[in-house]
């Protein structure tokens, strides 16, 4: 190995992701608060699904968001306790977007999820209810119809007309 080179075989085992998250730019300047939640849904789905095909559960979403004049801003929430669902990740989303939103034109919005956990290690809650079952089933459906047809064979009706005007691709 006197040159630099070296032939021993390398191993590499793929590393659990650290955070799970989806951004975009919009194509144009938006202030309509319903608008942009329709592609905050569209992001929070996308990121729902990867953290679900990794098989982890998140503890923290974040949103980020982008005005006309590159200013950022993001803030984050904890969870009350680890998911992977699509509807809870994307309530607490919203919630954090209404607390940011000033109403000045937003350029680009992103959602992370982080502090992720493997469900082998999940802490149970002892509030987990018939509700949340159905929505983990629905969840679950809903992977499993993209997984088979492709990943627009099934959206939600929040986001139908946000697919059209922006190019999501898992």
């Amino acid at each position: 190995m006197l040159t630099g080179i070296d032939y021993t075989e390398v191993i590499s085992e793929p590393e659990e992701p650290k955070s799970i998250g989806n951004s975009s730019t919009l194509p144009q300047d938006m202030k309509d608060l319903e608008k942009i939640e329709e592609i905050l849904l569209a992001l929070t789905e996308q990121t729902c699904y990867r953290l679900r095909k990794h098989q982890l559960l998140a503890h923290t979403v974040g949103v980020q968001i982008k005005n006309k004049d590159f200013k950022m801003y993001s803030h984050q929430k904890s969870l009350s306790t680890d998911t992977d669902s699509t509807k809870i990740i994307y309530e607490t989303a919203k919630k954090i977007l209404k607390e940011m939103f000033q109403g000045e034109p937003i350029r680009l919005i992103g959602i992370k999820v982080d502090k992720l956990t493997t469900k082998e290690k999940q802490q149970l809650s002892l509030f987990d209810t018939p509700r949340n079952e159905k929505q983990q089933k629905l969840d679950q459906t809903l992977d499993k119809l993209k997984e088979k047809y492709g990943y627009d064979a099934v959206t939600r009706a929040g986001k139908m007309n946000i697919d059209e005007m922006m190019d999501f691709k898992d």
